[in-house]
């Protein structure tokens, strides 16, 4: 069973929706995790809870110890790292954290066959500052082998460190209020990116890893940059 409301609100609240190990801003995608599993006997219990983002709950949760490479999380270093951060929380209430942009990819929206899938690219921004952003910038870069097209965005291609990436690029006037999470790359029909994933693309990310990486300009905060493994926006 999951955690009841009361209790994942607390530990969200707690850990101002970042990760206890990272301190990486979840936003929607902050998972709130047993640090002793129910079919343990761990309890749904604010003591029993901990803040992760995607990828640290996928190494805490995800190790085999059969193949036991790097090292596993104990319930001890979680607890210490939950009440590290939820003390630093609660020393410093209105910090102003380095903002970031939460990026992931909308399930496929076609499954051509089952050597190609088809993903739209999401990235949402939460204006965690006290002031609205009035306008704001995104600009998205993509490794050219992978297929990717876009609608609304202007499209564009540029080297960088011998890599060639299309990079997509959209501006708004559109406030962001104080609190606010925006789908700064939305999936609709008149705006959004999409990529394919197909063998290829599969086997060429075995080769070597590649990323998608960012800049977000706000008119009123440090631009974002950022990155992320291809690997991890797929399912293929």
């Amino acid at each position: 069973m999951p955690f009841p409301p009361l209790v994942r609100n607390e530990a969200l609240v707690k850990s101002h929706r970042r990760c206890c190990v990272c301190h990486e801003f979840g936003g929607r995608s902050v998972n709130v995790h047993h640090i002793i599993q129910e079919a343990d006997g761990g309890p749904n219990t604010i003591e029993n809870a901990i803040c992760l983002c995607l990828r640290c709950h996928a190494e805490a949760g995800h190790f085999n110890s059969r193949h036991p490479m790097g090292t596993k999380y104990s319930p001890t270093e979680l607890r210490a790292h939950r009440d590290q951060w939820w003390q630093h929380c609660l020393d410093h209430p209105d910090e102003p954290f380095q903002p970031s942009l939460d990026v992931h990819y909308e399930k496929p929206i076609m499954l051509r066959s089952a050597t190609l899938h088809k993903y739209r690219l999401i990235a949402t921004y939460t204006n965690q500052f006290k002031e609205a952003q009035t306008s704001w910038k995104i600009q998205m870069f993509i490794p050219i082998f992978v297929p990717a097209n876009s609608m609304g965005f202007e499209r564009n291609e540029k080297i960088i460190d011998g890599i060639v990436y299309n990079t997509f690029e959209y501006e708004s006037n559109r406030k962001i209020y104080p609190g606010d999470s925006v789908d700064i790359i939305p999936s609709l029909d008149t705006l959004f990116i999409e990529y394919q994933f197909n063998t290829e693309v599969f086997w060429s990310l075995h080769e070597k890893p590649h990323v998608v990486f960012w800049h977000f300009f706000t008119s009123d905060a440090k631009p974002i940059d950022g990155e992320k493994p291809l690997a991890e926006l797929n399912d293929f």
